[in-house]
């Protein structure tokens, strides 16, 4: 038998975290919109300027991410193209 790569084991699993999380969010939202029914009716206006804030804000988290993402694999790129250049620090 043959096991999956490590890396997709993670991501497998940040999937279904992921799918977790939203599942928990939509249904305390389902709760609330259910307990405070009036309030939702009698603003719509900033319900819907709310839910386009988090939207902008959840974009902007996934930007940083992605950026903090290919700056790391660049350090990473950088350190192994340095290292493979050093020579060995034992005597021959």
């Amino acid at each position: 038998m043959v096991s999956a790569p490590r890396a997709t084991l993670s991501r497998h699993r940040a999937t279904r975290l992921a799918l977790l999380n939203a599942f928990t969010a939509g249904a305390g939202l389902g709760y609330l919109a259910r307990e405070y029914r009036e309030v939702v009716v009698a603003n719509p206006a900033v319900i819907g300027l709310a839910l386009l804030l988090l939207f902008g804000f959840g974009c902007l988290i996934r930007a940083v991410a992605r950026a903090l993402r290919r700056a790391g694999s660049r350090v990473d790129a950088i350190f192994a193209e340095e290292l493979g250049k050093k020579p060995s620090p034992r005597r021959r």
